[in-house]
């Protein structure tokens, strides 16, 4: 199962989002122009039964996210909650949390992708990469494949 597609899906979205930003008024900040409420401390949030941490100031792009949708890839139902999340300075952080009907995922069934190492973060064992500034960061919980991706000195926040 090659979770690059899921990943891949899950940036154009964010991208496609951030592309209004260009012409919000300077006066007026990124995330009054999207509705986006940001959390005013670090908040617990569940997704698809797994506990995350979304830093301070940081809001949920609510018109993007998607909750337990169900698609089916030929070689089974696929079920993936997609949350993605906005700062003042318009920086992304994207958790994506996915399941396949019938399948546990385990630590051995996620592989690393080109670039990535293995990493340890928060005692979660998976692979991890970095681009630009931005890092993410695969795992298996719960019989799930998760990725969180966003600024590197964030991604260690949000797993928990």
């Amino acid at each position: 199962m090659n979770v690059k597609y899921f990943l891949i899906i899950g940036l154009v979205v964010g991208m496609m989002a951030l592309t209004p930003l260009s012409a919000a008024d300077e006066d007026y900040g990124i995330l009054d122009a999207m509705d986006i409420t940001p959390f005013d401390a670090d908040t617990n949030v569940t997704i698809d039964g797994i506990d995350f941490n979304v830093p301070k100031g940081y809001g949920e792009q609510k018109d993007l996210t998607k909750d337990n949708d169900s698609y089916d890839l030929g070689f089974g139902e696929v079920t993936l909650s997609n949350y993605q999340y906005l700062n003042e300075d318009g920086d992304l952080l994207n958790i994506q949390v996915m399941s396949v009907k019938d399948k546990n995922f385990t630590d051995d069934q996620i592989t690393p992708e080109d670039g990535e190492v293995k990493k340890t973060i928060n005692g979660r064992e998976g692979f991890y990469s970095e681009n630009d500034g931005v890092a993410m960061f695969r795992y298996a919980q719960d019989g799930k494949s998760i990725l969180v991706a966003g600024e590197s000195d964030v991604v260690s926040n949000v797993i928990i």
